[in-house]
């Protein structure tokens, strides 16, 4: 497996598929169908250039079998967990976007995105991080959890219509995740 960085030109369409691909399975039974087939991927990918237009943000890309097989994008948090101080605040770094192939679930891709993400944050003096998933994704949540996050925050959210509980894990240390 190779991990690189993220091209803004060259990968915001196979972002956007794999975005799109990745709400559909992980969302399926939890947010209306609508919703779902409502998602389109030149949408998402003018999103994900925006987003990785800002200078706080930054992604990896993983290459398997001569394929994108996931990604993840990351920067300065942006949506705390609730009660987080702002003069002295828990977590500095957010994970916005963590997205695996369905095909390559199970493969620890995840798992070597994640440690990547946790180094370049070490190197940009970020020490903490969280990130926001549905509670109702429960592979997602299992593999947060299994990877040293806490539960720190949880709030509802609007998606399609349907009000669901997001749920926010957070480290304290990241070097925990570089050692797993």
């Amino acid at each position: 497996m190779n991990i690189r960085d993220i091209d803004i030109n060259k990968d915001s369409q196979i972002l956007a598929e794999i975005h799109v691909d990745g709400l559909k399975a992980a969302y399926e039974g939890q947010v209306a169908k609508e919703y779902l087939n409502s998602l389109n991927k030149g949408v998402q990918e003018k999103k994900w250039r925006e987003w990785l237009q800002n200078p706080d943000t930054t992604g990896f890309i993983a290459e398997k079998d001569g394929r994108i097989a996931g990604f993840i994008v990351f920067g300065r948090i942006r949506m705390p967990p609730p009660g987080q101080s702002a003069i002295r605040p828990l977590y500095s770094s957010e994970i916005l976007g963590l997205y695996i192939r369905e095909d390559y679930w199970g493969q620890d891709i995840g798992k070597d995105l994640l440690k990547e993400a946790a180094l370049s944050l070490k190197k940009m003096k970020h020490t903490s991080l969280c990130l926001w998933v549905l509670d109702g994704n429960k592979r997602a949540c299992a593999f947060y959890e299994k990877m040293g996050g806490q539960r720190v925050g949880k709030q509802k959210v609007e998606i399609g219509k349907r009000w669901v509980k997001e749920v926010c894990y957070g480290w304290r240390d990241t070097s925990k995740i570089i050692s797993l």
